[in-house]
């Protein structure tokens, strides 16, 4: 069997490089207005309403309180994704956040996405597009120019539900979590339904244990940022979870804040993507051998995991079908999951 030895981007000298080529040392954040941005983007394309197409957050009201929520840096990492994109980007800026830093790090796509990228610039503090070295690299570079209180990224066919960045600054507010993750839906592509998804109890014992969270619903302390593991091709956040959950404190928002899309391209779901995931697992049984030995506590916490998340899961579906009911409504959706 290969054996795979760890080694990480130093993510200063990423921004370092980038500086040179023109980036800024700190990327703007998106243009705000007290009424919201709905009105000020690129219309829609003919056909879509709804969230985010028609709709947008409530915008924050009050100077006293703009001065008082943590300020986010989000990464969408993209490579031909243009027929995503835009849902992707809409659904960030139309959080009508006023402390946002977007970044798009676009592989060099030869469709749409560039002109996309450009209709929005307006926005979007800093984007590169040009070759890299995949998902896992694009997204460190985007990470080194994050200056937010709170980092997460978006992939290009995901996208966030409205008041996300919200809950997820309230938050961090109420509790000084420098972990912070929700639940989210599941949208298949083929019948346009979504289901909702109900996130794990996630605790830094349990990092060994995949879709533990979801990147599309997490946000940490950019003060604890790491780095992704750039071989890591598909499993590049269950890898980082191991390494920067345990020791923080982690807090669950009890509501969907973003949403996975399948479709047959996606990784999770692209047969052809099989032997990647299992590579990405043997390099994490090589980079975090304490986790998968045969140890006593690692046998017991394989024996309590599933036990412990029967009832978190039991306890966060409380009172689900009413909330759902209210988020179809805020996004003025016309079919239920």
């Amino acid at each position: 069997m290969a054996t795979f030895h760890q080694v990480l981007p130093d993510l200063a000298l990423y921004r370092g490089e980038l500086a040179a080529a023109g980036a800024p040392a700190v990327p703007p954040f998106a243009p705000w207005a007290p009424s919201g941005l709905l009105a000020q983007l690129p219309s829609p394309p003919p056909g879509r309403s709804g969230w985010p197409w028609t709709v947008e957050t409530t915008p924050w009201a009050g100077a006293a309180a703009l001065e008082k929520i943590p300020s986010f840096s989000i990464v969408v990492p993209s490579y031909r994704q243009g027929r995503y994109l835009e849902e992707t980007l809409r659904s960030i800026l139309l959080q009508n956040h006023p402390r946002l830093q977007l970044m798009v790090i676009d592989g060099g796509s030869t469709d749409e996405s560039a002109g996309l990228i450009e209709r929005y610039r307006p926005w979007i503090g800093f984007a590169r597009i040009g070759p890299d070295r995949g998902q896992s690299h694009a997204i460190n570079l985007g990470l080194s120019l994050a200056t937010g209180e709170l980092s997460g990224w978006l992939n290009s066919d995901d996208f966030y539900l409205p008041g996300a960045l919200r809950r997820v600054g309230e938050t961090r507010r109420a509790t000084g979590a420098e972990f912070i993750y929700g639940d989210s839906l599941a949208l298949d592509e083929a019948s346009g339904r979504a289901r909702h998804v109900v996130a794990d109890f996630a605790l830094g014992r349990y990092v060994k244990f995949p879709g533990l969270v979801p990147s599309h619903g997490s946000f940490w302390a950019t003060s604890r940022t790491q780095p992704l593991w750039e071989e890591q091709q598909c499993a590049m956040d269950y890898e980082l979870w191991i390494r920067l959950l345990p020791g923080l404190r982690i807090r669950h928002v009890g509501w969907p804040l973003g949403v996975i899309r399948e479709h047959p391209e996606a990784k999770s779901h692209d047969p052809a993507q099989r032997i990647r995931w299992e590579e990405d697992m043997r390099r994490n049984g090589s980079a975090h051998p304490d986790l998968y030995n045969g140890s006593l506590a690692n046998r017991w916490r394989e024996m309590e995991f599933p036990l412990v998340q029967r009832i978190a899961r039991a306890w966060r579906r409380r009172g689900l079908d009413a909330r759902l009911q209210e988020l179809w409504r805020e996004c003025a959706w016309k079919t239920h999951g």
